[in-house]
């Protein structure tokens, strides 16, 4: 083989193994500003209509930004409860042609609001706001929804339990069962598999919601020298998991639950700034808001040592060990985009490169 000829080929397998992060763009949406920096942009979700068009749904101030992708358009606002600035944070999730938007603001469309996405680009709007019984959804940190099954699991207003709402109807969901934990801060759910972070307590559950009448506690996990268990994600094949503790100096932790009675931590890793908010994976790879360091993607290819293979820094101001900065990143939509959202109202909008053999 002559030089050019083996130049060649390791330029080919480097492209073949590279993994990037590209910026496509940032949108600036609603905040405010504070004693030390706005606040505003809290999570982030995408949506895919049925004409393939991709959008990201981001948490801001004022409500609901609905934005174009890969135009960066901002095609829709849907104003949201807005009266206690302290408590600005949404968390947002898709159902069909709708969104489920949570808040713990107060005001206008307390609840579990609702919003008709089937007329994008032109328009979205608010169609139904569920405030629960005995007002249980009118104050929510989180929610997640079971697309498989067509339930919502969502925190209820003191963040002791989560309820799990029959989306049968998506106007009109319906309580179907509710899981006490005592203090719940995230929870996913997958074809009636429910992952719970429980916050202070501080440990992590994972239930069998199989027969909702019945829900099956299948294993709950201590985890050692933990601070607040703030998130939890399975891999794809639910053999593991990952955790983030929102605490400075606790690592991002993977866990084996192939033996759900004895759950073994077999991995650690932690990024610059010291602070994790949230994981999520898809297939090898976990994607992660890490606050001032921004988005990291890990290859989770050997679990027991997660490697960085992306990073964008969306924050740029430094990598202190504080909760400014990158607050959700998505999974990859299907044309590889991936939203980062910051506390101070910015959207980030990444091109996902996996390696062509991933």
């Amino acid at each position: 083989m002559t030089r050019l000829s083996l130049l060649a080929a390791v330029l080919l397998v480097s492209s073949a193994s590279a993994q990037t992060l590209d910026l496509i763009g940032t949108v600036d949406l609603p905040a405010i500003a504070t004693d030390s920096l706005e606040t505003g942009g809290s999570d982030v979700w995408g949506y895919v209509a049925p004409d393939g068009a991709e959008y990201a749904i981001m948490g801001d101030i004022e409500g609901v930004s609905i934005v174009a992708v890969p135009s960066l358009e901002v095609v829709a606002r849907i104003p949201g409860p807005t009266e206690d600035a302290r408590w600005y944070w949404r968390d947002i999730k898709t159902y069909g042609h709708y969104a489920y938007a949570v808040s713990e603001a107060t005001g206008r469309s307390e609840g579990l609001q609702i919003i008709d996405l089937s007329n994008l680009p032109e328009s979205a709007e608010e169609v139904a706001v569920i405030r629960g019984p005995d007002d249980a959804l009118v104050s929510s940190h989180n929610l997640s929804i079971d697309v498989a099954t067509g339930h919502a699991y969502v925190l209820n207003s003191d963040g002791s339990a989560v309820l799990v709402l029959d989306l049968a109807d998506p106007l009109a969901p319906v309580v179907v069962a509710t899981l006490d934990v005592g203090d719940v801060h995230d929870v996913v759910a997958f074809e009636d598999r429910v992952y719970i972070a429980e916050g202070r307590n501080p440990t992590y559950s994972i239930w069998d919601l199989s027969d909702k009448a019945n829900p099956v506690l299948v294993t709950r996990v201590s985890v050692p020298n933990a601070g607040y268990v703030h998130n939890i994600w399975p891999t794809d094949d639910g053999r593991h998991v990952l955790t983030t503790e929102e605490t400075a100096e606790k690592t991002v932790k993977v866990w084996n639950i192939e033996d759900p009675s004895n759950p073994e931590l077999i991995g650690e890793w932690l990024g610059a700034n010291r602070i994790a908010h949230n994981v999520l994976i898809q297939g090898r790879y976990a994607f992660l808001s890490h606050y001032t360091a921004g988005v990291y993607v890990l290859d989770l290819a050997d679990l027991t040592t997660p490697t960085v293979v992306a990073h964008h820094d969306t924050y740029g101001r430094n990598d202190d060990v504080a909760m400014d900065g990158n607050w959700g990143a998505t999974l990859p939509s299907p044309g590889g985009y991936v939203y980062g959202s910051d506390g101070t109202g910015q959207l980030t909008v990444l091109k996902w490169s996996p390696p062509v053999d991933s």
